[in-house]
């Protein structure tokens, strides 16, 4: 679970920037968006799960 809120803490500005573009957009785009911000997402978290420590 550290490892989770590490990670979450590290992408904060990257998120929130995220967020803001996406409000900015609808329709179609929009849900493109929704879809490739969740997928990079789980992808980022399941690769630093999935990372062993140094």
């Amino acid at each position: 679970m550290k490892k989770f809120v590490d990670e979450i803490l590290a992408l904060a500005w990257t998120l929130g920037g995220t967020g803001m573009v996406l409000i900015t957009l609808s329709g179609e785009t929009l849900k493109w968006g929704l879809w490739i911000s969740a997928a990079s997402l789980f992808f980022h978290m399941l690769g630093a799960m999935l990372k062993r420590e140094e």
